[in-house]
């Protein structure tokens, strides 16, 4: 079917679903409170679902042009404060790497999308056949389908995230009690950077100086990272998810992205499924007799599945940063690496 539809919200979830409803033929427009798209942003991951929901926005290839692949920094691994290697392995070839304001600025062209209108009232839309509420996981969109019990709740954790100019010689994650680092490739010549620390609220600048205090010390790349850190390009927030939404539909409104199951960044899949959410919501509209039907159609396929991913990056972010019995986690993860090694091994003789 065809209709009209509004999208509150121009991020990756809203403008993935702009561009997959207006390929079906639907008329689409993005009301977007920024006053325009962002200039800077950390790497987003892009795993295969990801890139393949792009392809059916037809920008997969625009995409990967502008991306860097995981698979070119060669050897990543978790390791500990002190170097040691709890488990190595080979990138995966199918991990790309790009930039926030980068993949916006490829889903946005095209896109009726206006910036500097913030939809003060949803129930004020009339005519429209279809309402997207992607508008982040504060949305207002949510609160008024679902009441303010589904508000975003604090996860107890603060987060610091940047890129530095230059390759680093480790890739990876570094976990320690109560704390993570990470590092990833951001392109030929840049690194993507994230530290993590268990403790409520956020912190004043300079968080340069905080972060060379709390992490300073530690080895496999991370200080050499903070040693080029640049206050002025820090970013740092708490961390929020939302509860399990009991539908990601109601009525005509439906919620894609954060708006539908903000989660901990611990899996690093955020972006990834509001790609894949904005993707399967207009092929299920477009196949679909009635808005009813198709909404139906898009909750079935998407609420279970990023829920459970949702529950999976929180144990996540917990397992990587446990103050209690770390120890015996890294003689599992020392196991387990070494079975992993073994195993490739042998696959490879």
């Amino acid at each position: 079917m065809k209709g009209n539809a509004v999208v509150i919200g121009g991020g990756v979830g809203g403008l993935a679903a702009a561009r997959a409803l207006a390929l079906k033929g639907w008329g689409v427009a993005v009301r977007e409170r920024s006053p325009a798209l962002p200039a800077t942003g950390t790497a987003l991951g892009l795993w295969p679902e990801a890139l393949a929901a792009l392809d059916e926005l037809g920008v997969g290839e625009k995409v990967r042009s502008a991306s860097a692949r995981v698979a070119d920094a060669g050897t990543a691994g978790l390791r500990t404060p002190g170097g040691r290697t709890l488990v190595s392995m080979n990138a995966g070839g199918g991990l790309h790497l790009i930039s926030r304001p980068a993949l916006l600025a490829v889903l946005a062209d095209g896109v009726d999308l206006d910036f500097g209108d913030e939809v003060a009232d949803q129930r004020g839309l009339a005519g429209v056949d279809l309402l997207v509420g992607a508008d982040g996981t504060n949305s207002a969109t949510r609160r008024m389908v679902f009441g303010e019990r589904y508000g975003a709740r604090t996860l107890g954790a603060v987060v610091w995230r940047g890129t530095v100019d230059g390759t680093v010689g480790s890739y990876g994650e570094t976990w320690a009690p109560g704390a993570m680092f990470g590092i990833t490739p951001a392109g030929p010549d840049s690194s993507n950077w994230y530290a993590c620390l268990d403790a409520g609220g956020t912190f004043k600048p300079p968080h340069r100086q905080h972060l060379q205090d709390v992490f300073g010390s530690w080895r496999s790349g991370v200080a050499e990272v903070l040693e080029r850190v640049d206050e002025a390009s820090i970013l740092h927030h708490e961390l929020f998810e939302i509860p399990p939404l009991p539908s990601y539909v109601n009525g005509n409104t439906a919620l894609v992205g954060d708006a539908a199951h903000s989660m901990a960044p611990f899996l690093g899949r955020g972006a990834c499924e509001a790609l894949v959410d904005g993707a399967a919501l207009g092929r299920c509209l477009g196949e679909a007799a009635t808005v009813a039907e198709g909404l139906a159609a898009y909750d079935r396929l998407r609420r279970a599945k990023t829920q459970r991913m949702a529950a999976m990056s929180r144990r996540m972010g917990r397992l990587a940063m446990m103050r209690h019995g770390f120890v015996a986690r890294n003689v599992a993860l020392g196991a387990a690496g070494g079975v992993l090694r073994l195993g490739a091994s042998l696959r490879h003789r």
